[in-house]
């Protein structure tokens, strides 16, 4: 069991963070795939592959929010997989601010702030990790 609390402890209030903005926005999405109820337009779009923001939002709630969620029960329970998810989960959300500033421009301070936040996300995970794994990470034994 790993034994740094703080470590878990902020893994799992940023996580719960994420998936408290990502998990509404995820649903708004899917229910009204054109983004008009977030006060969005479809011609943001307009260099991506996508029609509509169902897609995204699929992934904003199924990554960014339920991921997360589940994310932050393992952090706050200390489980030993909560570094392994704060990675992966850090990671993709990483990937999709740097995919949406691709394609749709910087047209809010959220974007830099989330890619920020998913920073620290990989971080946290991270560091826990290397509590977990401190000399054997990188052996084959």
């Amino acid at each position: 069991m790993l034994n740094n609390k703080r470590f878990f402890m902020g893994l799992g209030i940023l996580q719960l963070f994420i998936s408290l903005g990502a998990i509404p926005a995820g649903i708004s999405f899917l229910l009204d795939p054109s983004g008009k109820g977030l006060g969005m337009a479809t011609d943001l779009l307009k260099n991506s592959p996508f029609i509509n923001f169902f897609i995204p939002g699929l992934y904003l709630l199924s990554i960014n929010g339920i991921g997360n969620l589940i994310g932050a029960i393992f952090s706050f329970r200390k489980q030993k997989y909560a570094s392994n998810l704060g990675m992966i989960l850090g990671s993709a959300l990483i990937i999709w601010i740097v995919a949406q500033v691709y394609w749709i421009g910087l047209v809010s301070w959220l974007q830099p702030f989330f890619l920020v936040v998913g920073v620290i996300e990989l971080f946290l995970g991270y560091k826990l990790m290397l509590e977990h794994y401190p000399t054997n990470f990188f052996s084959y034994k």
